[in-house]
């Protein structure tokens, strides 16, 4: 009886051993699946936060090339759902994916897609799981404005060139005997100014952008006379305006007062009325005037050039672009982007109006002061 009651005692005290360790090894599964969920909610929150800071699309693939997660720019590039073999929309993709996961280097491909370019890059991600990265670029407008700035650097060398070589031809006839001439040197004079208010022009555009794109160009809007904005403007290109012997009229009323920065609109006067004087034929005439409508004035500048053609005069305000050779200006493309800058700070609007062959109007409006 004795060894019974001892066999009992041992058999409860191992029971409840095991009991115990039960317990224990049930506690640290738990513990553990805690942790692996906790991990996998903190993973996902990163991927998510990833999603949202990721300005691309974004693909996870695994090692038999299924997605496994996407951000949501790249669902348009999948056919299939996440976790199934993706069907991307372009055959690069697949050729990309393909040469990382059987060399496992970085690749990138470049592709066109509903008509802009995108830019493929596919990479390993270290260590298991076996990860690959694939994200995919709209790269359409840098492009744009890769060309752009390489055109602009060519018309600006262009632009420089032209007149220096020309002053340079106007100083070499005037040392070789012309200063001599009082008619002829008068003309050559006047050619020099010309080309020299050309350079000027364009060293004050280039200076204006430098001062937009560096946040450098604070307008301060103090109510202002009218006059004080157009008069200087017509005054620094009054002997251009003679030399091609042209019109000006004058039709706004003096006494008019705005809400400007009278500097930095004298500049935008003197965009378009330079544009103005370089279209107009000789004798033609160029036109400043300003109306009046509710609380705003409505400031414009007129010529009797060639006109603008309609499907120009949406896209004359952006940055280095030209109309063709209907309207040559010869110039860096900056003018009138700047001119619209200038005029949006002052919570104003520009736009221009144009039939071909009849000339073209700028407007541009200001709050009355």
């Amino acid at each position: 009886m004795l060894l019974l009651v001892m066999a009992l005692a041992a058999w409860g005290g191992w029971a409840a051993l095991r009991y115990r360790r039960c317990r224990a090894s049930s506690a640290r599964l738990r513990r553990e699946a805690s942790e692996a969920e906790r991990r996998r909610v903190h993973t996902q929150a990163r991927l998510d936060a990833l999603a949202r800071a990721a300005p691309s699309a974004l693909i996870l693939l695994d090692e038999a090339g299924r997605a496994v997660w996407v951000n949501d720019e790249a669902r348009p590039l999948l056919i299939s759902d996440v976790g199934t073999l993706p069907r991307f929309q372009h055959a690069a993709l697949t050729e990309l994916t393909a040469l990382t996961q059987r060399d496992g280097r970085e690749h990138t491909r470049q592709f066109n897609l509903d008509g802009n370019v995108h830019l493929a890059r596919s990479i390993l991600l270290p260590g298991p799981p076996r990860l690959l990265a694939l994200t995919v670029e709209d790269v359409t407008e840098l492009q744009r404005l890769g060309r752009a700035r390489r055109d602009f650097v060519a018309n600006i060398s262009h632009d420089l060139r032209t007149p220096i070589a020309t002053i340079q031809l106007l100083v070499e006839t005037l040392q070789a005997g012309a200063m001599e001439k009082p008619r002829k040197r008068a003309k050559l004079l006047d050619s020099i100014a010309s080309q020299t208010l050309t350079l000027q022009q364009l060293a004050q555009e280039l200076m204006d952008l430098s001062m937009i794109e560096s946040g450098r160009m604070p307008l301060r809007l103090v109510e202002t006379p009218l006059s004080h904005i157009i008069d200087p403007a017509i005054t620094r290109l009054m002997s251009q305006i003679e030399r091609q012997h042209l019109q000006l009229v004058r039709n706004y009323d003096p006494h008019l007062r705005v809400l400007a920065d009278a500097e930095s609109l004298q500049r935008v006067l003197q965009n378009l009325l330079h544009n103005a004087i370089k279209f107009t034929p000789e004798r033609g005439v160029v036109t400043v005037g300003a109306e009046t409508a509710a609380d705003e004035v409505q400031v414009f500048v007129r010529d009797t050039g060639p006109g603008i053609p309609p499907e120009h005069l949406d896209r004359i305000f952006e940055r280095f672009y030209k109309t063709d050779s209907s309207r040559k200006s010869g110039g860096s493309g900056l003018g009138l982007a700047i001119a619209r800058h200038i005029v949006e700070g002052h919570g104003g609007r520009i736009w221009a109006e144009s039939e071909p062959g009849d000339g073209a109007t700028f407007y541009f409006t200001l709050l009355r002061g």
